[in-house]
């Protein structure tokens, strides 16, 4: 699965890719999928937004590392459950 940061400010893609890299090796046990982490400067973007396989899941920051995880676990179930 590709999980995709866009974000206009390099501390935020900082951040948010550092969260990813860190349930990343949660995602993939859980879902027996690689994660592939793509990052991306936007200078016409105004909030950071991320996309699991080209969808959009999330726009701005969570407050931490674990809502993420949290975020992307229930964007894969429901797109388990609509397979």
């Amino acid at each position: 699965m590709k999980v995709k940061i866009v974000c206009n400010d390099e501390y935020w893609c900082y951040t948010l890719s550092s969260w990813v890299y860190e349930v990343k090796d949660l995602i993939e046990s859980e879902f027996n999928e690689d994660v592939e982490v793509i990052e991306e400067l936007c200078s016409d973007c105004v909030d950071t937004q991320l996309y699991v396989n080209e969808d959009l899941v999330l726009v701005g920051i969570p407050g931490e590392e674990g809502y993420l995880l949290e975020i992307i676990k229930k964007y894969l179930r429901s797109r388990k459950t609509s397979s």
